[in-house]
């Protein structure tokens, strides 16, 4: 529910829920390493130098090299040169770009304050679903694991379910504002 509520707040086609904004970075950059469709010339991704410590964390545990630059921004900025932007402050209505992967985070400080928990928009089905499998390790979750016949590689970077229907009370009093 919290996927759909935030998906017709944001304009996103899709939302995958995750535990945090950098884990949201982290499972972009593994799926975009693998399935982007416009070669990588180098594995030093630009980024602000002015950004949250876990970023370039994110990037170095992706297997990239972050690359500092005084870039200036507001709401959000291009990580590298994927379609990824961390949006970890920009959380707006509307705010989805096509063929954007947008990152979002819930950390109490932000504009939808649910503690923890983050989020990746995006408009492309078969990415969502993958990405939903890597956030859960690798695996369906509506369906019991020895039923699930296409296990991939994952982490356990799900959101909670209670995290979640904080996120869809939070989301209903924004959506007032």
């Amino acid at each position: 529910m919290f996927e759909k509520r935030l998906s017709e707040f944001t304009g996103a086609p899709y939302v995958v829920l995750t535990d945090s904004c950098s884990n949201a970075i982290f499972l972009s950059l593994k799926y975009l390493q693998k399935h982007y469709y416009i070669p990588v010339q180098e594995t030093r991704l630009i980024i602000p130098k002015q950004t949250y410590i876990s970023v370039p964390q994110q990037i170095i545990h992706a297997g990239f090299e972050p690359c500092f630059d005084n870039i200036k921004w507001k709401g959000g900025y291009q990580i590298g040169n994927f379609p990824l932007f961390d949006y970890a402050v920009g959380l707006k209505r509307n705010m989805y770009k096509d063929g954007q992967f947008q990152c979002l985070s819930f950390q109490q400080k932000k504009a939808l304050n649910i503690g923890k928990g983050g989020a990746i928009l995006l408009n492309n089905k078969e990415a969502y679903e993958t990405l939903k499998r890597m956030a859960h390790d690798g695996r369906d979750s509506s369906i019991p694991v020895h039923e699930d016949n296409n296990i991939i590689l994952g982490w356990h970077m799900n959101m909670t379910p209670d995290d979640s229907v904080k996120g869809v009370l939070l989301l209903n009093q924004l959506s007032k504002e």
